[in-house]
């Protein structure tokens, strides 16, 4: 029940409660104080119960089994008279102890206590034949009485299974939510290894630079610091959209505190998104390659080249896209983290005919040599063996689309990752395999194949 109606409903529950009020008085001289009283008692912790009160659940759960411990008392000990007005509050008691029962299946721990709790409630609504039947004139014979008797247990049995069935599905809705919640930190730790992890590694590897290039000539060093500035500030802006859609998936939305220091979005967009699409999220998929390219190359030590057939990212599946961009994003990283000697890396991609269709292939291959201009490099400890747990995640998901990625070396001290991913039918066909490739905006002439 949500709790946007639960105050219309504590009202609702108190109009029926003076209802009930009113009944007693009008009834109470002819039915007995004692009739009355049960009646107000079970009627009374059925609604507290439904309107949720009081507001602790551990003071709730009382209600059934003081209101069936009353029911039974009174069973027990009456003795008359039964007129047609004792029928009515019979009946009334009855359905309030189904109420109470109900949510005391389904919310009990499988604990003694509570397993008796419930036992203690179906057994006052089983014995509620015996407080009727043998004062009614005349008398009804214990055949019929053990008769109503067995009915009332099953009505109780009803409920018992009303509740359990309840019970069933809130676990799965727990269980639905916790694997939903799984889900969630497990994209955002993809996030934070993909995408933030690359701007990190881009800030190690200047900094690493810098204090080799300070003992031999302090000025280029200096030079480093407004490319240290910028991959700085660009692993600030990954964190902060991560962080942003947390936020927003939270349920916080606009009202999401941004952090000291950083532009706070506007018209809805998360921080850093200045290549976004209309949502106001940065795409993060193959359309962004030639940016990613160029960043890389600024914010490292080692160059990128781009090398983009004409219509190989034109109507790309946006989960294609978005693997595209994951795959290359996590070997660059991989370059930068493993690859003490790389000088210059390659990013091919292009369609290629696969199986009776066309698929995406996208290699990344990184070359050893002193490149042109290239800075200094720290020594890396050389981990080619282990292409970080990133690849293996990517893999599964390069699988699931039907393709497929691979990566070992490549030359004398090179590394290429080589990832298939099919395009669905009606995908413009392959082109030709030695096409003339024309320069992607936002790089250089120098970073892109001809």
């Amino acid at each position: 029940m949500s709790d946007r109606y639960l105050p219309q409903l504590r009202v609702l529950g108190g109009l029926l409660l003076l209802g009930v009020a009113a009944a007693a008085w009008t009834t109470g001289p002819a039915t007995g104080v004692t009739i009355v009283a049960v009646g107000l008692l079970t009627t009374g912790a059925a609604l507290a119960a439904a309107t949720r009160l009081p507001r602790r659940r551990s003071a709730r759960r009382w209600w059934g089994p003081a209101a069936a411990v009353g029911s039974g008392a009174v069973t027990a000990c009456y003795r008359g008279p039964v007129v047609n007005a004792t029928g009515w509050w019979w009946v009334l008691e009855t359905l309030a102890l189904l109420a109470l029962l109900v949510p005391t299946v389904r919310r009990m721990h499988a604990t003694p206590g509570a397993i008796a709790c419930t036992l203690v409630q179906g057994g006052a609504i089983g014995a509620l034949p015996l407080r009727i039947g043998p004062h009614l004139t005349p008398p009804s014979g214990p055949a019929e009485t053990a008769v109503l008797c067995l009915l009332w247990t099953l009505l109780a049995a009803g409920a018992v299974a009303l509740g359990g069935c309840l019970r069933v599905q809130d676990s799965g809705r727990r269980r639905a939510l916790a694997e939903q919640r799984r889900d969630q930190r497990l994209e955002v730790a993809r996030d934070l290894h993909d995408f933030a992890a690359h701007d990190v590694m881009g800030v190690v590897v200047l900094v690493q630079a810098a204090r080799l290039l300070a003992r031999q000539d302090p000025a280029r060093a200096v030079e480093l610091l407004p490319r240290i500035e910028e991959a700085g500030l660009q692993a600030l802006a990954a964190m902060d959209r991560t962080v942003w859609t947390l936020n927003t998936d939270g349920g916080r939305g606009r009202d999401a505190a941004v952090p000291s220091g950083v532009p706070a979005p506007t018209a809805g967009r998360p921080p850093g998104a200045e290549g976004s699409d209309r949502s106001g999220h940065r795409r993060r998929d193959l359309g962004e390659l030639t940016e990613l390219a160029a960043r890389f190359t600024r914010t490292g030590t080692v160059r990128a080249r781009l090398d983009v057939t004409g219509d190989a990212l034109e109507g790309l599946p946006g989960e294609v896209s978005a693997t595209g961009y994951r795959i290359v994003v996590e070997s660059l990283t991989n370059i930068r983290r493993h690859a003490s000697a790389a000088a210059v890396v390659d990013i091919a991609v292009r369609r290629v005919p696969h199986r009776v269709g066309t698929a995406l292939r996208i290699t990344v291959t990184d070359t050893a040599g002193a490149g042109a201009g290239a800075a200094p490099r720290a020594s890396l400890p050389p981990d080619r063996a282990r292409g970080g747990l990133g690849l293996s995640g990517l893999t599964d998901r390069a699988e699931a689309l039907g393709g497929s990625l691979t990566a070992g070396p490549h030359g004398t001290a090179g590394w290429r990752v080589t990832a298939t991913l099919p395009l669905p039918a009606g995908a413009p066909p392959a082109a030709d395999p030695h096409p003339r490739t024309s320069p992607a905006r936002g790089v250089t002439p120098e970073e892109t194949v001809v």
